[in-house]
């Protein structure tokens, strides 16, 4: 029984590494680069779905997350067991919550150059930093925005443009956005391609109130890790002690 606890765990963990990486603190330009769409609206809260398709364009994972955002500062919270993915790995997600890893939040916080991955039910966060000596780290990327088209998202009048992002070191990103007009030019669809992937993102339940400032913090009595690696196997440390109890 102890064998196949410790499989368990450790199927769990790779999973879990595995969307801290999609989602999470280790993806720190993605999330930089997500900040700059938002244009003028530097407040607000929302629901994002989020889907992930292939060359073959058929859809292979799936997720619902929480937005809130502030002046640059960003929170994304997701719960693992809803994620949609293959069926080997769907079941690992649905017994995450053994290892208090069903709760997920990522804060990104460009006035400290840092990002922090939270795991609110293990009381327990890593926090990543650019590298030392990047190339134009401290510069503000180019934004250039093309208008392609039109269309209508969910009732909302849209734009359609091709916005093309230009890091200080020269490397390019392309996002095909979709602003609603009635919405303060919100952009409530991307899609933006990734090693072969196309990663879609889907916003409703918009709203432009200014967020709580707590959100944007590591609570307090959080115990930091190295790495999400280490911190997954503390987890797992965790559960194995408790089952030899």
């Amino acid at each position: 029984m102890k064998t196949i606890r410790l499989s368990l765990a450790l199927v769990m963990v790779a999973a879990a590494t595995t969307w801290a990486s999609w989602f999470g603190g280790e993806k720190n330009d993605t999330n930089e680069q997500l900040a700059k769409l938002f244009g003028d609206n530097t407040a607000f809260t929302a629901t994002a779905n989020v889907s992930v398709a292939g060359r073959s364009k058929k859809e292979t994972h799936a997720a619902e997350m929480q937005y809130a955002f502030h002046d640059g500062k960003m929170r994304t919270e997701i719960d693992m067991t809803k994620i949609k993915a293959g069926a080997k790995r769907q079941n690992a997600m649905e017994d995450m919550s053994a290892l208090g890893m069903d709760k997920m939040v990522n804060l990104h916080r460009p006035d400290k150059k840092v990002s922090y991955l939270i795991y609110p039910g293990l009381k327990a966060y890593c926090e990543f930093t650019p590298p030392t000596g990047k190339q134009g780290a401290d510069q503000p990327a180019k934004i250039e925005k093309k208008e392609i088209g039109k269309a209508t998202i969910d009732g909302h009048p849209c734009i359609q443009y091709l916005v093309t992002i230009t890091a200080a070191s020269g490397s390019k990103t392309e996002v095909t956005t979709w602003e609603a007009t009635d919405l303060k030019n919100f952009p409530i669809q991307s899609e933006i391609k990734a090693d072969g992937d196309t990663v879609t993102t889907k916003f409703s339940n918009i709203n432009f109130a200014k967020p709580d400032a707590a959100l944007f913090e590591v609570p307090a009595g959080f115990k930091r890790y190295g790495s999400v690696q280490e911190m997954m196997m503390g987890a797992m440390q965790q559960m194995m002690q408790g089952g030899e109890q």
